[in-house]
Parts: structure tokens; sequence; C-alpha cells
């Protein structure tokens, strides 16, 4: 069910990345940032992705990240971390599930695409002390779901296997939060993922993933490393 109107969605800054120079996108983004977005639902905020974490030796050595706290950054756009009623990962790199540590232990649903739970449990894939999600509030996504009145999980792969996009419907219009479908807001709004961003494996799903979000004609669609808000002609 749609909503009556778009939500609020809110941009959280929450850290900033020096890639490395084997990082496909070093030679034009040498300096990265990370965002998570926050949804003001009706039934209460959603928040999709939770950043950089604390506390990784390698990556610290690696990425030198400036981290922003999620809760300072929650609380900046009025909202208190208790009142976060799910979480949505996109996928489960270390800059996407960072700080999901700070709700494990409570109530809080962590919805995240069953094939990217499976893929975190590789060596060298994330961290997995950040990405091991509590088994009682773990909702293993498989494809499509509805999370709740007017937003959707859609499953994108193409970035990584388990990657997983929210659909957001209200008032006639739809609002995508496509997380890391796209390294920039110019390659959604051409259609063509960068190769950087997609791995020659992945590619076909890549761009199936991001011809589907594109069919949906979003009013805006928002990023994790690119602060550009797409928004249509």
């Amino acid at each position: 069910m749609s909503l009556r109107e778009l939500p609020q969605i809110d941009r959280l800054h929450l850290a900033e990345l020096v890639l490395p120079e084997f990082h496909p996108e070093s030679a034009t983004d040498p300096v990265s940032p990370v965002f998570a977005y926050l949804i003001h639902h009706p039934d209460g905020a959603v928040l999709v992705d939770t950043g950089v974490g604390r506390g990784n030796e390698f990556l610290d050595e690696v990425y030198q990240p400036t981290v922003t706290d999620l809760g300072e950054a929650l609380a900046h756009v009025g909202v208190d971390a208790r009142d976060v009623v799910a979480i949505v990962n996109s996928h489960l790199h270390f800059d996407h599930c960072g700080q999901n540590p700070m709700f494990y232990g409570l109530q809080v649903p962590v919805y995240v695409q069953q094939a990217e739970v499976e893929a975190a449990r590789q060596p060298f894939y994330t961290d997995p002390a950040w990405a091991s999600v509590p088994i009682d509030q773990l909702r293993r996504v498989d494809g499509d779901e509805s999370l709740a009145d007017g937003v959707r999980i859609v499953a994108t792969p193409g970035h990584t296997a388990g990657h997983q996009s929210l659909v957001i419907e209200g008032d006639g219009e739809v609002a995508v939060i496509a997380a890391q479908s796209v390294w920039r807001a110019g390659e959604f709004e051409t259609g063509d993922p960068s190769a950087g961003n997609v791995s020659e494996e992945l590619w076909k799903d890549g761009v199936d993933s991001l011809r589907r979000l594109r069919s949906l004609d979003p009013a805006v669609a928002y990023f994790s490393h690119d602060e550009t808000t797409y928004r249509r002609s």
C-alpha cells in the first residue's frame, strides 16, 4: 500500500574513506564519503545502512576512515537511536554495516539478503563482528519483500550478489535508495554502471538491477558514495 505522501528521507554522512590505490575508484575519487539514509516512516524510523565502525586495525590502516558516530548523526535529524524500528543493510561490506553493533541485543530487526548473509561468511569479505547480526534480529530476505506501507526491499544484485535497495512510494511518486547499485549519480541517470563498482562476474545482474530501478521512474534516487541526489528531469 502506497503512503499518502513520500516521507522525509535524510542523508546521514557517516564517514570519509581514503581509497587505497588498488581500489577501482581511487584515481577519480581518492576520498570517498559514506552515506546512510533515514526514512521518517509513519510507523517509525527506518535506517538504511550504518556506515563504518571503529576498532578494526587493518581497515583503519588501509582506508584511514574518519567516522561519525551514528547516534550523533541520528540525533542531528531529530531521531533517537531507540526510535529506529528497522535496519536495512544494502550489503555487508564494512562501510555499510560498521555500526550495526549499537543495535545488537535490542529488538530491532535487521534485513539482509540471504545471498549476502552467505557471502559475508567468506574470509576478508567484511568485518565479521560488524556483519554478524544476532539470529533473533536477522531477517533473511530472498528477493523482494514489503517492509512497511509504501516501502519495499528490492533485490539489486550487481555490486555484490546480495545487494538490495529500497523503493518508497507515496502520493503517486517514487523515491529510490539505490545504495551502491552505482558509484555515482550519473551512472543512474545514464543506466551505465561503473566497471569499478560492478564486477565482470555480476555485470549482467548489475545492469539489469539498474534498469529495474530506473523503470520505476523515480522522482529522486539516493546513493551510498555520492552526495548528489538524482532528480527526474
